[in-house]
């Protein structure tokens, strides 16, 4: 990793490194974007997560506690609580009764925001990490056949102009010019299979890794970040692609693992 590398890199990262991979705009500031991981978590992000966990704890219909319970375990403001609570209703996580016995209840909300729900509070849990990495890994071979089978010359020549933007980065820019550069590419990548739900999916995922990354990064010292090895998969990723190798393409996107960036990670990896 060079000096102007090391000098940014933990720092400039947890500064920097403010959103998902969907645009640039959006890497650059904390959003929330729909079903996926909202990187950057608000105050009411994070206690609608936390009456999100207390909900999904007991059975639905059961009673959580009233707005000024929550209020107290959350260690939020009024209107924080109030935000969270609406995320939550929104979300079909809880519903609220007037009156005497009232209150905030559990609802059993459907596949789908539940699935949401997991999404938005994923970015900070080792677990949540650890499972987003295996479902990638199970549909890779999904979205790899979806992509060799409609792949043009013009997908090509724009995943080579993402992998050289890659290079740059490595050598020039800051940590998460580099990161935002490898996610630019697979969001290029994803978008050329054209399975609207495949893309989604493959997408929050993406989220999921580089908000776990973002957070990590807050703890760990510039000398222990380096790029190299997520660089080297990037450049066989696309050179499989190019090579039309289905098997090559499938094992370099599941080497394709946003800590590697991290030594710490790469030393407790497996061999």
């Amino acid at each position: 990793m060079s000096g102007n590398d090391g000098d940014t890199a933990a720092g400039a990262f947890a500064e920097d490194f403010e959103g998902p991979a969907y645009s640039r705009e959006l890497w650059s500031r904390a959003t929330d974007v729909g079903s996926t991981v909202t990187v950057g978590r608000s105050r009411a992000e994070q206690a609608a997560g936390q009456i999100a966990r207390l909900a999904a704890a007991i059975p639905a219909g059961e009673r959580i506690g009233s707005k000024d319970e929550l209020r107290k375990l959350c260690g939020v403001s009024v209107g924080t609580i109030n935000e969270a609570i609406k995320l939550a209703q929104t979300r079909g996580i809880i519903t609220s009764r007037p009156g005497p016995g009232g209150g905030l209840f559990a609802c059993d909300p459907s596949p789908l925001s539940r699935m949401n729900g997991w999404f938005r509070t994923a970015a900070d849990q080792d677990s949540a990490f650890n499972e987003a990495v295996q479902i990638r890994d199970a549909i890779a071979p999904l979205l790899i056949e979806e992509v060799l089978r409609r792949i043009t010359l013009a997908d090509q020549d724009a995943l080579a102009e993402h992998l050289e933007h890659v290079r740059r980065t490595r050598t020039s820019g800051t940590v998460s010019d580099f990161v935002w550069a490898c996610w630019a590419l697979h969001a290029r990548l994803a978008d050329m299979g054209k399975g609207v739900l495949l893309n989604t999916l493959y997408l929050s995922i993406m989220d999921v890794g580089t908000s776990y990354v973002r957070t990590e990064l807050e703890t760990t010292p510039p000398e222990d970040v380096d790029p190299s090895p997520l660089a080297e998969v990037m450049e066989d990723l696309v050179d499989a692609l190019a090579r039309r190798d289905n098997d090559a393409a499938i094992d370099a996107l599941r080497r394709t693992v946003p800590t590697m960036i991290l030594r710490r990670h790469t030393l407790d990896s497996p061999s």
